[in-house]
């Protein structure tokens, strides 16, 4: 089977890896040459690098890896495209590249190194670099997904935590004529500019793409309704073995209503929290049948970055895109494997107001939506409990300063299980979302 990004490793054999960077022309350069790759591939054209401060060594460099083709021996169409994984953004993907190679390769702490992306780290990316430590060293501003979505590095609507913690990594290259850097004191080559016309190529090889991938893309897959229930497949269909291989609790509980997360569930999510070394929150993501497909915990024993819902989110993505690639499942995937938006994520916890993680969580689920969810009431964001350190009404006002794309189009607005469906909120939710 094909991977989708086979040929993006970090340096391609073919290829000797970068000599040293000098300026922030020279890292703008690298990361939009790599957006480039991203855009000839199929999905959007944003990458990022690992550079070392004190030397200007490239030390990694990976482009998005959302999308990817399905194999063309399948009978799709010529350049099919799906989902392989909303979390494949090229910073996110390094900062996890990062955690897995730095005690072989013996690489610098985070903050002596920065990532220097082609585009504005998006809420999700945002709160991965956060996460880390890492300086940021931006060469475009994205106005709708963007952290700094407005232009003016004030970040006011974020939690002040984080905006002080935007304000001190982040930097955003001078552009030669146009704009003077903005940032902070730890970002490579935060004294040198980048031209106006690789400045420009950057921003446009994302939105001269965007909505052309958005329409290639089949990854959000069919409407539901037109779909049939998994779980009424033989024990021993392909299928079905091949989804409880992947995924370990997939078809092991089902609800009435897939809107309607029962106490059964919660338990299950209770369990895995109290099982899981280190595990403060577990998801599940219920299909439109009522099906549990994936139920998961945190696992900070194997990355910080591997909150409960990003291995949701990694699990079933990336494993509906290797059903829908192979011949012995590829008809039955489309038939029966829906997208997660149609689903219903549910929290143990609500996310935690404040956190850099949450932040990761909420622009995480935005990016696996990819545009806005169906409108329900009960929605498909909920939760049993409230989060563990603040306040719903401050996790409401985390979410209503997100960028654009989050707060408007994606609309994320978590609710409490049970509540909506009874037709009444606590006072606090009422005010929140």
């Amino acid at each position: 089977m094909t991977h989708p990004c086979s040929s993006c490793g970090i340096f391609p054999a073919r290829q000797q890896p970068p000599l040293p960077l000098k300026n922030a022309q020279e890292a703008a350069q690298l990361v939009l040459e790599m957006a480039q790759q991203a855009n000839a591939a199929g999905t959007f054209g944003v990458a990022g690098a690992i550079i070392e401060n004190s030397t200007g060594r490239v030390i990694a460099r990976l482009r998005n890896r959302v999308l990817g083709r399905l194999d063309p021996r399948l009978e799709t169409r010529e350049g099919e495209t799906y989902t392989f994984d909303p979390t494949a953004h090229g910073e996110r993907q390094l900062v996890q590249w990062y955690y897995d190679n730095k005690k072989s390769k013996k690489l610098p702490e985070p903050f002596n190194l920065t990532i220097v992306t082609s585009l504005d780290p998006c809420a999700m990316c945002t709160g991965a670099l956060l996460t880390a430590g890492f300086n940021v060293g931006v060469v475009a501003i994205d106005d709708w997904a963007g952290i700094n979505f407005d232009g003016r590095f004030a970040f006011s609507a974020l939690p002040e935590t984080l905006r002080r913690r935007v304000q001190e990594k982040f930097g955003y290259y001078a552009v030669e004529g146009h704009r003077p850097y903005v940032g902070g004191d730890g970002v490579a080559f935060r004294t040198t500019a980048v031209e106006v016309v690789t400045h420009a190529r950057s921003l446009h090889v994302f939105l001269d793409n965007v909505l052309a991938v958005r329409d290639n893309s089949q990854g959000s897959g069919v409407d539901p309704a037109t779909m049939a229930d998994p779980a009424l497949l033989p024990d021993d269909a392909p299928l079905k073995r091949a989804c409880r291989s992947h995924l370990a609790l997939a078809f092991t509980h089902k609800l009435t209503n897939f809107r309607a997360p029962d106490a059964t569930l919660q338990q299950i999510l209770s369990d895995l929290v109290d099982n899981t070394p280190q595990a403060g929150n577990a998801v599940a993501l219920i299909d439109p049948f009522g099906n549990l497909l994936v139920a998961v915990a945190d696992r900070f024993d194997r990355s910080p970055l591997a909150t409960a819902f990003m291995n949701a989110v990694q699990a079933y993505s990336t494993s509906r895109f290797q059903l829908l690639n192979d011949p012995t499942t590829s008809a039955a995937a489309r038939e029966r494997l829906t997208h997660p938006k149609y689903g219903t994520f549910v929290f143990l916890h609500a996310p935690t107001p404040g956190d850099s993680r949450s932040l990761m969580d909420l622009g995480a689920y935005g990016s696996t939506m990819e545009g806005a969810p169906p409108r329900t009431t009960p929605g498909n964001l909920q939760y049993y409990l409230p989060p563990v350190a603040g306040s719903v009404a401050e996790l409401a006002a985390m979410i209503k300063g997100l960028p654009p794309f989050y707060s408007q189009t994606v609309g994320i607005a978590p609710e409490q299980v049970g509540v909506a469906a009874r037709g009444v909120r606590n006072e606090e939710s009422r005010q929140s979302f």
